[in-house]
């Protein structure tokens, strides 16, 4: 019986060893994964201390939010003459931008852009219209100007681009 107890004893040292060494084993495994999980963010999440790290994600952030748009309607009608003949160019544009406020500003600011841009629209040349390189000049031209009205009356741009949605010349 003597022997019997040794044994059991000896068999429950054992076990209560065995147990040791997973619960150790069980810790060693969640410190190594909680320390790889603090080197991930320590690495990859960037820094939040207000260095040029934050401007750049702040500008990727910006990247990958969805466009909006804006119809600025009704459309616009201009007429010209042209060697006597009067002609008409109409068309419809939209504006497109990342930041939400912009385009708010846009609307809350469309009687001074509408005004702009008609006055714009009818200094062109007819003939120059015609092309494609004499639209999309009109286009930057455009958006040049809605971008100087907005950064007159809210201290700045932001729209990204201008977008003819119909043109017809006349």
């Amino acid at each position: 019986m003597a022997e019997e107890d040794g044994l059991d004893i000896g068999a429950e040292e054992g076990k209560s060893g065995g147990k040791k060494k997973l619960i150790i084993i069980i810790l060693l495994v969640l410190v190594l994964v909680g320390g790889g999980a603090a080197a991930y963010f320590l690495f990859f999440s960037g820094s939040s201390d207000g260095s040029g790290d934050s401007a750049e994600s702040a500008e990727a952030a910006l990247a990958n939010e969805p466009s909006t748009y804006l119809a600025l309607d009704p459309a616009f009608t201009v007429d010209f003459m042209v060697d006597g003949k009067q002609r008409y160019v109409q068309l419809n544009m939209s504006v497109k931008s990342k930041k939400i406020e912009q385009i708010n500003a846009v609307t809350l600011h469309m009687p001074l852009i509408r005004n702009s841009l008609v006055l714009l629209f009818s200094s062109q040349s007819f003939v120059d219209l015609q092309t494609a390189d004499g639209k999309e000049a009109l286009k930057k031209v455009s958006l040049d100007a809605i971008n100087g009205i907005l950064e007159q009356e809210t201290g700045q741009g932001g729209i990204d681009a201008v977008l003819f949605t119909n043109f017809v010349m006349q």
